[in-house]
């Protein structure tokens, strides 16, 4: 006996045509969308850009170093503070 897989929307309960992922909360989610939920989700969505983010990419003139991200030091020490000796 053979077995049919139907997927439907999540949110409505129609056959879905597209199943999306969504990366939020650092999580991944995935759900399953009929064609009115995918063009309400896409309405306001933007596509990425591509290349890496703004701080990583590596200065003009340089060779192979990357930008730091703008701190200025503060001169107060960062990490585990030495050990007090009794």
């Amino acid at each position: 006996m053979a077995e049919k897989t139907i997927l439907v929307c999540d949110a409505c309960g129609r056959p879905a045509v597209e199943t999306v992922t969504i990366k939020a909360s650092r999580g991944n989610f995935v759900k399953d969308l009929c064609a009115t939920h995918v063009s309400e989700l896409v309405a306001g969505a933007r596509k990425p850009r591509p290349g890496r983010r703004k701080g990583v990419v590596a200065a003009s003139g340089a060779s192979g170093v990357k930008k730091s991200s703008a701190r200025k030091p503060t001169g107060k020490r960062r990490g585990r503070p030495p050990k007090k000796t009794p």
